[in-house]
């Protein structure tokens, strides 16, 4: 695995964020929720987090991730290049509208 410091790339008054994972401990993430549209006219949203994966156990799926004040659960991971950082694909919760 690579062995270099990303702690300088997860500086948090540059790109990235604190959030909460597992409930309890305090990571720094690469936070994006942009809008996509793909073929045939399918578009929405779909959040991610980029981290160290060091930050986060070897399978986070289904543990939850405290985001600007929004309770995500960890949906899928997928390593990143050599596998020091990982991508975790989150889960909004649903909004219920009146």
């Amino acid at each position: 695995m690579f062995a270099e410091d990303l702690t300088a790339f997860y500086n948090t008054d540059e790109l990235a964020e604190e959030a909460t994972y597992d409930r309890d401990t305090v990571i720094r993430v690469i936070f994006d929720n942009e809008y996509a549209e793909a073929l045939d006219g399918i578009a929405g949203r779909t959040p991610v987090a980029r981290c160290q994966a060091s930050s986060v156990d070897a399978d986070p799926t289904g543990k939850p991730l405290k985001l600007r004040g929004v309770n995500y659960t960890i949906r899928n991971v997928q390593p990143i290049d050599d596998g020091a950082e990982v991508l975790l694909i989150l889960e909004a919760p649903e909004l219920h509208l009146p």
